[in-house]
């Protein structure tokens, strides 16, 4: 019987999330145990989970709260100012409490007294119950407010729909924490969204994650492959899920389309087996080239230091990375800590090293000197 990959590939985990108990348990008494919603920011590197967080906690709307989710990414290319954005996340409250959506004549002509006056109506019809907007990809603000679509004071509108109800509050999620956007109109946010980071997965979770992505799969692993998968990955989950479809198709094609019996337990020959260059690299791509892409954007000289520092898969020094790339000291130290921030390198003492190793070498075959 051909098995049926549990892995998802680059998708939003909607239900049985692992690994995130901890960030989803924090949520829940910060929105449903706390007197009133708190706000937050859920931030981190690229594909790490912060979609299926929001996701997850949408779906368990409970008695105390309500969660809807918009991704503002969709809404990269807007006409109609502020009044679009609140349209859009008109029409998820719609969905989850149905509540007529406002006339959009109306929404567009004068937004912020018309959306106001909706998540008045909204609170009413929730009663005793919060109402968290969950706004996934957030620099998108940022990029439309520089693109002149968002007035500069739409996230001060933002706040005063927080500060009209002690019932509202909003999560945030992208890659930055509001403290690291650019622009002075992240302000006032500053003082009262809780920041929470979301990061890789530890040995134990991406053990749990690729031995029970859920109760029907029948396919199990040797532990030195689990672990080796974690060597490779680091355990960001999107490489985790990624490994795991790599090794349900080896599987089946092994089985079925070869017809090569072999046993259901997967070893690290499959592991080594599946991460072969083009295939690998090909389906990881949005990845590898978002994290390469990112590289590039606030303190210069980031990727000419994972040029240099893919040679060295054991990593490498300070000195040996200012020297490759002739960065002086404060730009080096400005790149590094971006870095850092960012989850794509790790320093341990005095070692410099990627975090993850599939992606060294990714840089090594695609950008090395």
């Amino acid at each position: 019987m051909v098995i049926r990959s549990p892995y998802l590939l680059g998708d939003p985990v909607e239900n049985n999330l692992v690994g995130r108990e901890d960030i989803l348990a924090y949520l829940k008494e910060l929105w449903a145990i706390a007197p009133h919603p708190k706000s937050v920011v859920l931030y981190g590197s690229r594909r790490i989970g912060k979609t299926s967080i929001l996701r997850n906690i949408a779906n368990c709307s409970s008695s105390d709260i309500q969660v809807v989710y918009a991704n503002l990414q969709s809404l990269a290319a807007i006409s109609e100012g502020m009044g679009e954005i609140f349209l859009a996340i008109s029409d998820e409250i719609s969905d989850a409490i149905n509540l007529p959506t406002p006339d959009t004549d109306e929404l567009l002509k004068l937004p912020q007294r018309t959306f106001k006056l909706y998540l008045k109506q909204a609170i009413q019809n929730l009663e005793n119950k919060g109402l968290i907007i969950a706004l996934d990809e957030f620099e998108e603000i940022e990029n439309l407010i520089n693109t002149q679509q968002l007035p500069p004071n739409f996230m001060a509108v933002l706040r005063g729909f927080v500060q009209m109800s002690p019932k509202i509050a909003f999560a945030f999620a992208g890659l930055h924490t509001l403290e690291e956007m650019t622009e002075d109109y992240f302000q006032p946010f500053f003082a009262s969204v809780i920041p929470i980071r979301v990061g890789f997965l530890n040995r134990a979770t991406t053990h749990q994650l690729l031995a029970n992505p859920n109760p029907d799969f029948l396919l199990t692993y040797e532990p030195e492959a689990m672990d080796r998968i974690y060597d490779l990955t680091f355990g960001q989950p999107y490489l985790v899920q990624l490994l795991g479809f790599l090794l349900v198709r080896h599987y089946n094609d092994q089985m079925f389309e070869q017809g090569r019996p072999r046993e259901s337990v997967f070893t690290v020959a499959d592991v080594e087996a599946i991460i072969r260059p083009n295939e690998l690299f090909q389906n990881g791509r949005y990845y590898f080239t978002g994290v390469w892409g990112q590289a590039a954007q606030d303190a210069p000289g980031q990727q000419d230091i994972l040029r240099g520092l893919a040679d060295y898969p054991e990593g490498c020094s300070r000195a040996t990375i200012q020297e490759i790339t002739g960065l002086e000291e404060s730009k080096l130290n400005d790149a590094l800590e971006t870095l850092a921030r960012h989850d794509v390198i790790i320093e341990t003492g005095r070692n410099l090293r990627f975090a993850v190793e599939l992606f060294r070498r990714w840089t090594l075959l695609t950008n090395g000197t």
